[in-house]
């Protein structure tokens, strides 16, 4: 499931980490190069270095054009339709969450990264999983003081100590948070978590 909220930041931190190597080839073949400049092999081990570092720029650009952590107007329903889709293929996921889809309203657009809004369901979902061997979830779009948001209730009867750590903002090592633009709201009367754009 990380693979997928990551995804960009993975492959970016991919392509820097094949640059430094490559400069480092670079630097040690343009030095054999100026010491033994009868080598013809360190001229072309040079411009194949040269051609690989434009196609990393190239596609650290095109991944910066495409990114997903920019902010899409999304419908809720469908982006919770491919969502759970996804989910499915997660072996993680899939043998241990079984999901009850129930939508509140329907048509519900929000402007926010698809990248945020992953981030905040799936450290919920993983939070929830860690509470129980196998758990039942019904999960799907509501309005909360007029806003649309996300819900996933627990079939599962959860501590103070856990609705409170369940409450808290997503935390990622690679994605600035700037605060977390979904705030999650603990619905003590449907006794579910909500996640509500800020």
């Amino acid at each position: 499931m990380d693979d997928k909220i990551l995804a960009r930041n993975i492959l970016e931190g991919l392509v820097h980490n094949l640059n430094n190597h490559l400069n480092l080839i670079l630097g040690y073949a343009q030095r054999l190069s100026n010491s033994h400049p009868e080598l013809k092999e360190t001229k072309i081990i040079y411009a194949a270095g040269i051609e690989i570092d434009k196609t990393l720029k190239d596609l650290a650009h095109h991944l910066e054009g495409i990114s997903f952590a920019f902010e899409q107007d999304i419908c809720l329903n469908d982006w919770l339709d491919k969502e759970l889709e996804y989910l499915q293929h997660s072996l993680s996921i899939k043998h241990k969450i079984v999901f009850t889809r129930q939508d509140q309203v329907k048509g519900q657009n929000l402007s926010i990264s698809p990248l945020h809004l992953a981030l905040w369901y799936e450290s919920k979902l993983l939070r929830l999983s860690s509470y129980a061997d196998r758990l039942q979830i019904q999960t799907g779009v509501c309005e909360h003081d007029g806003k649309p948001c996300l819900y996933l209730l627990p079939q599962l009867e959860l501590k103070p100590g856990q609705i409170k750590d369940l409450c808290k903002s997503p935390e990622s090592e690679l994605l600035p948070m700037k605060p977390f633009p979904i705030k999650s709201l603990w619905n003590y009367e449907g006794k579910s978590i909500m996640g509500i754009r800020i």
